[in-house]
């Protein structure tokens, strides 16, 4: 089930949406803060609404590769990398999400893991390029 994590991945690494969509269970759930998104297309629309809007504010804004951490044969931590570049100044965003793995192969549920220190310096590099 770890090749499903990586191809996740993979494909939020580079923007494929699609092929976001085709890894994840008709009622797949993405837990992200109180809310709770059901579904490819919901989930999938929140991914690329994220990232076109990082894209319009920031003079800059690439992923790193993400990376996989198994916690047990059904269930893993992707680690996410972002590049974020305003005003001349950089700022490098990691993010962690979990996934859980059905046995059909599909991903049944992703919750983005609240990292508050994390939280706190990306809002602190929106305060010094004034988007905050």
């Amino acid at each position: 089930m770890e090749h499903i994590a990586r191809q996740f991945g993979k494909s939020l690494d580079a923007d494929d949406f699609e092929s976001t969509k085709s890894l994840l269970s008709p009622d797949c759930q993405y837990y992200i803060g109180k809310e709770t998104l059901i579904g490819p297309e919901a989930i999938c629309h929140s991914y690329e609404s994220n990232m076109l809007e990082g894209r319009k504010k920031l003079d800059q804004l690439v992923w790193g590769d993400s990376q996989i951490e198994p916690i047990n044969e059904q269930q893993f931590y992707v680690h996410f990398t972002d590049y974020l570049t305003h005003k001349g100044l950089k700022y490098t965003h990691r993010c962690q999400q979990r996934v859980s793995i059905n046995k059909k192969g599909q991903i049944e549920q992703i919750e983005h893991i609240e990292n508050k220190e994390e939280q706190q310096k990306l809002n602190d590099f929106y305060k010094k390029v004034g988007l905050l």
